[in-house]
C-alpha cells in the first residue's frame, strides 16, 4: 500500500483527483479533433471587459486565434456546493460572452451530485449541460477497489480510498478516467465539431436579448422572439428619454 499523502482532507483530496481525471480526459478527448480543424484547446485565465479573471478549465481557439467555445468540467460531492459552482459558471461564462462575441457556445461538464434546480440554472444563462451521475463515478472506482460512498461525518473510508487511489499504476489511471467520460464523451465531441462545421449563416436566429444598462447602473434584460420584435421594441429607445419605464410598462421586450 502507497505511502498516504499529507493531505488535511483526504475526502477533498481524492474528489480533486477524480476532477483532475475528468477534465484531462475531456480534453485530451477533443485534442486530437481540434488539431484536424486548426483549432487549439487548453485550460486559460481570461479577463472579461472589466477586468475580472476567469480560470477556464479550456477554451477552443480557431486557426485565428479566437476563442470559439468555454468548456468547464465541474465535479461536486454535496449538492450543498451546488449554489457556488454553479453560480461561478452562470457568472463566468456569461461575461465572457458578452467580451468575446467570437464565442459561439459554453459547455459545463456536471459530474456528480447535481440538483435540477442548479442544472436549470446553468441552462437559463445559454450553457449546454451533460452530466456525469455520481452513481457511475462510484461504479468506475469501485472495480479499483475504492469505495466512493461515505457519510460526510466519515473519516476513515476516505483515508482508505485515497491511499488506494495512491497505490494505482498511471495505466489504471488512465483506464478509470477514461471510463468516467464515457456518459459525455461522444455527446461533448459532436456538439464541439458542430460548433466548428457549423458557420453563422446556416444557423436561424432563435431569440434576441437585449441588455440595457442605466445612468444608475441598473441592468435591464430584454427578450424577443424574432428579428421583427427586437427592431419594434429597440425603436422605441431612438430617442433620449430620461424615463424608460413607459416602454417596459408596454411590453416591448414581450
Amino acid at each position: 500500500m502507497a505511502t498516504t499523502k499529507k493531505v488535511s482532507n483526504p475526502a477533498a483530496a481524492l474528489g480533486q483527483e477524480v476532477g483532475k481525471l475528468i477534465e484531462d480526459a475531456l480534453v485530451g478527448s477533443l485534442r486530437l479533433a481540434m488539431k484536424v480543424y486548426g483549432h487549439t484547446i487548453g485550460p486559460e485565465r481570461m479577463k472579461n471587459g472589466t477586468d475580472n479573471v476567469f480560470q477556464i478549465d479550456a477554451v477552443v481557439r480557431d486557426d485565428k486565434g479566437n476563442p470559439v467555445i468555454l468548456l468547464d468540467p465541474k465535479y461536486i460531492r454535496y449538492k450543498k456546493h451546488n449554489r457556488d459552482k454553479g453560480s461561478w459558471l452562470c457568472v463566468a461564462h456569461y461575461n465572457l460572452r458578452k467580451t468575446y462575441p467570437s464565442i459561439r457556445k459554453s459547455i459545463a461538464v456536471l459530474a456528480g451530485n447535481w440538483s435540477g434546480t442548479s442544472v436549470d440554472l446553468i441552462k437559463s444563462f445559454g450553457i449546454e449541460t451533460l452530466g456525469i451521475p455520481f452513481a457511475h463515478i462510484r461504479k468506475v472506482v469501485a472495480d479499483y477497489g475504492i469505495e466512493f460512498d461515505w457519510d460526510e461525518k466519515d473519516r476513515e473510508t476516505p483515508r482508505e480510498s485515497f491511499e488506494t487511489y495512491l497505490g494505482l499504476e498511471q495505466e489504471q489511471k488512465k483506464d478509470i478516467a477514461e471510463r468516467l467520460i464515457e456518459p459525455v464523451k461522444k455527446a461533448l465531441e459532436d456538439s464541439v465539431i458542430d460548433v466548428i462545421q457549423t458557420t453563422i449563416a446556416d444557423q436561424r436566429i432563435k431569440q434576441i436579448e437585449l441588455l440595457l444598462k442605466t445612468d444608475s447602473d441598473q441592468m435591464l434584460l430584454l427578450q424577443y422572439e424574432s428579428v421583427a420584435k427586437a427592431l419594434e421594441g429597440m425603436a422605441g429607445f431612438v430617442s433620449d428619454r430620461r424615463d424608460i419605464r413607459v416602454f417596459l410598462e408596454n411590453g416591448i421586450g414581450d
